[in-house]
């Protein structure tokens, strides 16, 4: 299966477990992984074959800002609804990170959901 890359799109969530946390926005980044069949639109050279990824990546920034989440997990699934909803891959892989836990280089999850 082929696939779209989202790496590193860098947003900014209301996202933790203390409220001191969810205070402030903090830089979470986001790794979308979008599985499709690709071939119509190498072919046809046509955004009508494929996703817009602009628009995958616009959407993704926007539930980070919609709301306060507890946890990244939910954040995470939140942003892979709303793709497999509106955008309608295959599957999706969608790796969330946020640089909030001392003497790490990040924490985060990794998901995986299909239609």
């Amino acid at each position: 299966m082929d696939k779209i890359i989202i790496e590193a799109l860098e947003c900014y969530a209301r996202v933790g477990v203390p409220e001191a946390e969810r205070e402030m926005p903090q830089k979470i980044l986001i790794d979308i992984e979008l599985f499709l069949d690709l071939k119509d639109a190498g072919r046809s050279d046509s955004i009508t074959h494929t996703l817009d990824y602009a628009a995958v990546a616009d959407r993704a920034k926007q539930i980070c800002a919609s709301k306060p989440f507890l946890l990244v997990e939910a954040l995470a699934e939140a942003i892979a609804d709303a793709v497999l909803w509106e955008f309608r891959p295959k599957e999706l892989k969608l790796r969330a990170r946020k640089f909030s836990v001392p003497g790490t280089a990040s924490v985060g999850v990794e998901i995986t959901r299909g239609k």
